[in-house]
């Protein structure tokens, strides 16, 4: 490469993935412009201060900080000292209709305790599930998300074949949590963790328990701030690293002459030459309105539901809350059938609740807490009227959680925000809403998920969920340091 005049990539998206891969390319030398239509960092993992309450717009929980040790490590950061962090203990607590509640913890012990009480004898398959789930886990790190698949043939050795089978990506993850506990609703607690792939638990892959050893053979962790510190710190070391980042600036197109991207349009209709370009928007999105193929395969794959987000700012906070709570549906798979198959508000919703004073008291204003509600849904492929019923269906959350947890809620909310799949689409750029874009499903992973690169545009690559090699905060930026890595060895 010619120090005098390097080569310039345009990265499209300033998620954690786009902005990883600018701190990369910039530090082996590119000259690198970044632009997004946000006036922030993040994406999805963006976060937002109003009155002094600060609220994490999209993912709150962070694990597999190695991931990110590993990235930030090579351009000479530390991961610890830019986002310093702390691990939960215990990671969230799960509350059932009858009244019952399950805390699971890193501390294994701890978790086992929890077990016995809430239903004797269910600690007993418990060690077997979680050592089978570290399998999995391991063996998905090396093989099949660790490195850059580069073809069918790569993807499809013996070792990965070998892998496949012994982890269970040909079995139901749901129906071998029954058979390992007995009882529904460990079982429920031992599954649903599917649900951050957009996946339920009775039609996932058996494969995906290994996200049950993320929470607690590592651990779930808070950074100093929220996960919006995570692109903060990004944001940083790209620009330190020599990249030019424009917020508030969004590209419209992707110009092309030949089999070669020449240069991006901003929707102002500035023109940007480059040599490459990384598209950190979604995946289908890209395809369809920045390179003009809306008959792309990915806009006719299976696209995950989506959420209803609820960001409530309270006058006082819950002392007995923790950090992570959930409160589970009596019937589960009824409610998974509600949002998978039939595209509608379940009856009986599984909420999440995140109230992260009980962690880091900065994250509102003294005494107050900014809560957070997710409520899985389906994407604006469901039959739901999302903006007619926007104010009815929040409601109906707020007034659960007050039922059921939290009692006088909404008597102590000073004001509430939302984001639903409309807000997924329309701000984010997300096709039909779908929160965590394209599916897991056995048939779009590995080598059937879309690839880093454009098939014919040489210097046309992507980062991102809908991606290879999946959704997620860590294995995005593991997908960003492989796509620089195809882009340093085919650019040169």
């Amino acid at each position: 490469m010619n120090a005098a005049s390097p080569r310039h990539i345009v990265i499209v998206g300033a998620g954690v993935a786009g902005l990883t891969a600018a701190a990369l390319l910039a530090h082996r030398g590119y000259r690198v412009s970044l632009f997004e239509k946000q006036s922030v960092p993040g994406g999805r993992a963006a976060s937002m201060t109003e009155e002094g309450f600060t609220f994490d717009l999209g993912p709150t929980l962070l694990f597999m900080p190695d991931v990110y040790r590993e990235t930030f490590a090579l351009w000479g950061g530390d991961f610890d000292r830019e986002v310093p962090m702390q691990r939960l203990r215990p990671n969230y607590r799960l509350n059932y209709a009858d009244g019952k509640t399950l805390e699971i913890s890193p501390l294994l012990s701890e978790t086992m305790r929890s077990l016995e009480r809430f239903a004797p004898g269910s600690s007993r398959g418990f060690l077997r599930y979680l050592a089978d789930a570290a399998d999995a886990y391991q063996r998905s790190r090396r093989l099949f998300v660790g490195e850059r698949i580069r073809s069918f043939r790569h993807f499809l050795s013996k070792e990965r074949i070998a892998a496949l089978f012994a982890t269970g990506a040909f079995r139901r993850l749901g129906a071998q949590s029954e058979r390992s506990f007995g009882d529904p609703r460990v079982a429920g607690a031992f599954s649903f963790q599917s649900m951050y792939l957009g996946m339920s638990p009775f039609d996932a892959p058996l494969l995906y328990r290994l996200l049950l050893f993320t929470e607690l053979g590592e651990g779930i962790f808070f950074p100093q701030g929220g996960i919006g510190a995570l692109p903060r710190a990004l944001d940083r070391a790209a620009r330190g690293n020599g990249a030019q980042i424009r917020y508030a600036t969004e590209i419209a197109a992707v110009e092309r002459n030949g089999a070669s991207v020449v240069a991006v349009r901003t929707a102002e209709g500035e023109r940007v030459a480059c040599d490459a370009v990384l598209l950190n928007a979604d995946l289908p999105y890209a395809y369809d309105r920045l390179l003009g193929e809306p008959k792309h395969r990915s806009l006719r794959m299976r696209h995950t539901p989506s959420a209803l987000l609820v960001y409530a700012a309270l006058e006082e906070r819950y002392d007995d809350l923790l950090h992570h709570e959930f409160l589970m549906p009596a019937d589960l798979r009824a409610t998974c059938d509600d949002i998978f198959r039939r595209g509608r508000i379940p009856e009986d919703p599984a909420i999440y609740l995140c109230a992260p004073g009980a962690t880091d008291p900065t994250m509102a204003p003294t005494g107050k807490e900014a809560l957070y509600l997710l409520v899985p849904a389906p994407s604006l492929l469901g039959v739901v009227d999302w903006a007619g019923e926007r104010d009815a269906i929040v409601d109906r959350a707020l007034r659960i959680v007050e039922e059921r947890r939290l009692p006088g809620l909404r008597s102590r909310i000073r004001w509430v925000r939302s984001r639903t799949p409309l807000e997924f689409q329309d701000e984010l750029s997300l096709n039909f809403g779908s929160a965590f874009g394209l599916s897991h499903d056995i048939l779009q992973i590995g080598p059937m998920r879309p690839d880093n690169r454009h098939a014919t545009l040489k210097n046309c690559y992507f980062v991102g969920a809908s991606t290879r090699p999946a959704t997620g905060l860590p294995l995005v930026t593991l997908g960003a340091v492989q796509s620089v890595e195809r882009i340093c060895e085919e650019l040169g």
